[in-house]
């Protein structure tokens, strides 16, 4: 696949990394000289520097035969305009990354004006995939597709359906889901009719969202219900996350330390109990009474505090606690440290 990527930061230097490895055809457009030094000693991919809103520099570089082009910079208008441009020239699919919640909001009517194909934004998707998790917490790993309507989750087997001599044939599964894959001991295992399905095991489910819960329920008994959440950090990604957890109907804290972006969040949000307060001690989750709550999750920019906020949340009794880790190298290391759950944005943008 031949792809274009504008921009060359965090998230564009990640999706470079990801696509080049798989071996596709990969182009990164930058303007800062240093970033394409860098993109050129590390990775193997074309470079272009240059203003990625220029119409005739996408044209000179051959966006007209680009099968993806993604602009990824820092700013919004600008990736509107240079993923816009590229769809007008040619490229077959066009990608925006856009952070403000004025363009997020109204993502399917810039998508339909400027014939852009997906206007993502990663804090957006981040907070999505927090709440898929909340929502179910027994998953280990989940995908959507169709813009949501389509599933795919990975969970461990605790309540077998499969006892007495009883095969996959013999359990029904809800309509429209698809049990498609086994991974027991390591081994992968495709299962036909006369499968049996062990506890303990990994299995993939594939179908309807609103299909997905009973299935999880068959394999895994009862799911504990998240009803109270809190959030530590009031950014982008929290602020996100209580829209949706609102709407799940949840009970929802914000513990945030800037008066203002409290006052904001207070204003925008309807049901959720803003707090102004540093909460990353040990005494501040005590006072927050975060070891009666189900779920605790940090979002601040700063991965190391989110980790120990976490850390510190477990230890004074909270049941599950979710991390954000903005640095893909710390993901696998969380869980190492007792943190149930930590998801990269620039993860859940390249997926």
């Amino acid at each position: 696949m031949n792809v274009y990527l504008a921009g060359g930061g965090r998230v564009g230097f990640h999706l470079a990394r990801l696509l080049s490895a798989e071996n596709h055809s990969v182009t990164v457009i930058e303007a800062e000289p240093r970033i394409v030094q860098q993109i050129d000693y590390t990775l193997d991919v074309r470079t272009v520097q240059g203003n990625v809103a220029s119409a005739m520099l996408l044209n000179e570089t051959g966006v007209a035969g680009a099968d993806l082009f993604v602009s990824m910079t820092g700013c919004d208008e600008v990736n509107l305009i240079a993923a816009a441009t590229a769809k007008g020239l040619g490229a077959k699919q066009a990608v925006a990354r856009v952070d403000d919640p004025l363009y997020i909001e109204s993502s399917i009517l810039y998508e339909t004006i400027l014939g852009v194909d997906y206007v993502l934004s990663p804090d957006a998707l981040t907070a999505h995939e927090i709440a898929n998790y909340i929502e179910s917490p027994g998953i280990v790993a989940a995908e959507t597709f169709g813009r949501g309507r389509v599933h795919m989750r990975q969970i461990r087997v605790i309540d077998n359906p499969m006892t007495n001599g009883k095969t996959l044939k013999d359990v029904t599964l809800p309509p429209g889901v698809l049990l498609a894959v086994i991974s027991r001991n390591g081994k992968v295992i495709i299962p036909h009719g006369d499968t049996t399905v062990e506890p303990g095991d990994l299995v993939t489910l594939v179908g309807p969202h609103e299909q997905m819960t009973l299935a999880s329920r068959l394999l895994q008994g009862a799911e504990a219900r998240n009803a109270s959440v809190v959030i530590l950090g009031g950014g982008s990604i929290g602020f996100y996350l209580a829209q949706v957890l609102e709407n799940q109907r949840r009970s929802v804290k914000i513990l945030e330390w800037d008066a203002a972006r409290c006052e904001a969040l207070a204003a925008r949000l309807s049901k959720t109990h803003v707090v102004h307060r540093d909460a990353t001690s040990r005494i501040a989750l005590e006072q927050e009474h975060v070891d009666d709550v189900d779920v605790f999750v940090s979002t601040t920019n700063d991965d190391e505090r989110n980790i120990v906020a976490c850390v510190l949340a477990c230890e004074v009794g909270v049941r599950q606690s979710i991390a954000v880790v903005h640095h893909p190298d710390f993901a696998p290391l969380v869980g190492r440290l007792g943190v149930d759950h930590a998801v990269t944005p620039r993860a859940c943008i390249a997926n």
